[in-house]
């Protein structure tokens, strides 16, 4: 047993063998996994889901990352591919891909997103007013899902129906965290409840100005977009808005609740314009996503084959030392710092902009009205299995401000 293995106590050579997103075990300790995968090859092959290839290293990942050509998403970045409906514009190569970011991006750009801030704000005030006095929350269930969750349907999405976003949260908690075996089914609802919302914005004539309207009214490539097309890409939207920006909240909220002293610097101090990628570096939102090699090439020194799927792990590249000092530490005085995790060139998120905004309207008002933020007593953290990397639960005590 080597002298990792002999610290943690796990076998790590049998997690990285059989690295499987999936499972419990190597989501709780995945920076000790994916760190001796690294050391051993930084693209390891895992025989789960029939055989695929586990890049861990930086360089390799934005290799992959930066050659659309040769790692292709149009199989579908979800892993493992088991969707049957692709979702535009990241189930897509350019030049496709770039026309569906040029419908989207004025939606989600600095400029469009800045009239929203104040409705964010008021979101964020009620959502904390609705259990600061209780002395106690979680900070995922209580304050990060729900906000991020009601800013997606009743700010960027327009949608009325509280009922059926409900049902599109419901759903949306289960995809890429659970066992892959139910995910066809959770897809098929999620594609129904997208294309009810769809449907119903076009029936009732209303025009927000908004990135719904853009599904149903513009254009890609010099024609309207396929019903399938419409739907897919909701779905995505669906899915980043409700999972992301709220699982960077929790991570960030775990830090104040440990840390002393971080609290009372996220209140008084001017931390998102450098500091806030620091977080993002230290626990992406999201961990992972794949691709399909397209034609025999080489990814490191591993050579691959045409239609080997590989998957790209953000949250372990953010982690590698060739690039970053300490990348194990949470270092806010890190100057440089070009983490991927909001990915890189054409796929580079494109909420990226609406999650910055969310996340410092969010812990301004959150840290405005409690203080005090501790771990709560015997609370056992632990974190999301799947392609994301977020914390299930957040338990804290505070005390209103």
């Amino acid at each position: 047993m080597s002298g990792e293995q002999a610290l943690s106590g796990l076998d790590l050579d049998r997690l990285v063998d059989n690295f499987d997103v999936f499972d419990h075990e190597t989501a709780q300790h995945v920076f000790e996994v994916t760190e001796h995968a690294r050391s051993r090859c930084p693209v390891s092959h895992s025989s789960a889901y029939g055989g695929y290839w586990l890049v861990t290293s930086y360089a390799e990942v934005r290799q992959a990352l930066s050659d659309p050509g040769t790692y292709s998403s149009s199989l579908g970045v979800g892993f493992p591919h088991k969707q049957s409906l692709m979702m535009p514009p990241i189930d897509l190569d350019p030049p496709l891909q770039k026309d569906f970011r040029r419908l989207l991006n004025p939606h989600f750009s600095r400029a469009g997103i800045a009239k929203y801030a104040g409705a964010i704000r008021e979101i964020a005030a009620s959502t904390v007013d609705a259990f600061a006095d209780r002395g106690a929350a979680d900070l995922h269930n209580d304050f990060a899902a729900p906000f991020t969750a009601e800013v997606l349907a009743g700010v960027i999405l327009h949608v009325d129906d509280e009922n059926l976003f409900q049902r599109a949260r419901a759903v949306a908690s289960q995809i890429s965290r659970h066992d892959p075996t139910y995910e066809g089914d959770k897809r098929a609802q999620l594609e129904q409840i997208s294309e009810e919302i769809l449907e119903q914005r076009a029936a009732s004539g209303a025009r927000h100005g908004d990135c719904i309207d853009a599904l149903l009214y513009g254009t890609v490539d010099g024609r309207p977009l396929t019903r399938d097309e419409r739907v897919g890409t909701l779905m995505i939207l669906v899915l980043g808005g409700l999972s992301t920006t709220n699982a960077a909240l929790t991570g960030i909220f775990r830090h104040v609740a440990q840390t002393p002293g971080l609290e009372q610097h996220l209140r008084d101090d001017d931390w998102t314009r450098t500091e806030l990628d620091e977080f993002l570096r230290f626990e992406p939102p999201v961990g992972s996503l794949s691709r399909t090699v397209m034609k025999d090439t080489v990814l490191g020194n591993q050579p691959l084959k045409a239609d080997d799927v590989v998957l790209l792990h953000y949250s372990a590249a953010n982690r590698d030392g060739a690039v970053f000092a300490e990348p194990d530490e949470l270092r806010l005085d890190r100057g440089k710092n070009p983490h991927l995790a909001f990915g890189l060139g054409d796929h580079r998120c494109i909420g990226s902009n609406l999650a910055r905004m969310q996340i410092e309207i969010g812990v301004a008002e959150l840290l405005s009205r409690i203080e005090n933020i501790k771990l709560a007593h015997g609370a056992v953290l632990e974190r999301e299995a799947g392609t994301g990397s977020g914390w299930i639960s957040l338990p804290v005590t505070f005390s209103p401000r």
